[in-house]
């Protein structure tokens, strides 16, 4: 091989190894991104629950409270938890342990109660519950008068 041949083969040589890294690089911002959206997700959605009942004595109309507003704010429910369906239904019941941790203020339970949802969630549906919030917008023409 002469020595242009050999160049030409190292530079296409490194050409591919950038090639492949930004190729790595992107997929890995990607999942950054994405992780870091669902904590967000998750940090405001319990927030909001956490915010709802607040002194509410009975702990039932408490839980029920915030898996509404839970619910609402997913975009499940308009603004009762008598509209859901069979599967909302089954959500309501794993949703629950997770407004009541909150009602109790126990961290760490909360924190479990919500994994154990997720985890199912994933298995019931096959994606991640954090997905929920995905929301596909149209692109709308801007329009002058």
């Amino acid at each position: 091989m002469s020595v242009l041949g050999t160049l030409v083969a190292r530079a296409e040589a490194a050409s591919g190894e950038e090639t492949a890294y930004r190729r790595e690089s992107a997929r890995r911002i990607e999942a950054l991104e994405r992780a870091r959206a669902f904590a967000y997700r998750r940090l405001n959605l319990l927030k909001k629950v956490a915010e709802t009942a607040i002194g509410e004595p009975d702990a039932k109309a408490a839980a029920d409270a915030r898996i509404a507003a839970a619910f609402i704010e997913i975009g499940w429910i308009g603004d009762s938890l008598a509209e859901l369906d069979e599967k909302g239904r089954e959500a309501e019941a794993q949703f629950r342990p997770v407004a009541e941790a909150i009602g109790i203020g126990n961290e760490q339970r909360m924190i479990q109660a919500l994994a154990d949802f997720e985890t199912w969630f994933m298995q019931r549906f096959g994606r991640d519950f954090c997905s929920v919030f995905d929301r596909y917008v149209p692109d709308t023409p801007k329009v002058d008068f």
